[in-house]
């Protein structure tokens, strides 16, 4: 997509990527769980024992997972949340990692914290 461009998507559309950006995100989260386990880190953040080179490592995991999801069209928001913009340019579809589909809405100058249920319809 050229830069500064969006991508907008119907519903429908953005569902059908759901799929596709589950199975890349689960393979980041299974490689990030690999470096927690090798280096006994808790859930909860990093310990400063940790070497830079894992440090380095997890950068490199979080930049190629918001790349995928950019050169799909969608917007990385935090850890493992996308946004894909609908076709009412106030608003975004939401998906996060562990939901099956899209099931939330929000404003697009509103976070995760405003996610809001899509409307039946």
């Amino acid at each position: 997509m050229p830069e500064g461009s969006v991508k907008v998507f119907s519903l429908a559309e953005a569902n059908e990527l759901v799929p596709i950006v589950a199975a890349f995100t689960a393979q980041v989260v299974e490689n990030l769980n690999q470096i927690r386990r090798r280096y006994k880190i808790k859930s909860e953040g990093m310990t400063s024992s940790m070497p830079e080179s894992a440090v380095k490592e997890i950068e490199q995991l979080l930049r190629e997972w918001s790349e995928r999801v950019l050169e799909l069209g969608a917007h990385p928001k935090g850890y493992f949340t996308v946004d894909f913009q609908s076709m009412d340019p106030e608003l975004r579809y939401c998906w996060s990692f562990g939901e099956s589909k899209i099931s939330f809405t929000h404003k697009v100058w509103e976070n995760f914290s405003h996610r809001r249920p899509l409307a039946a319809g």
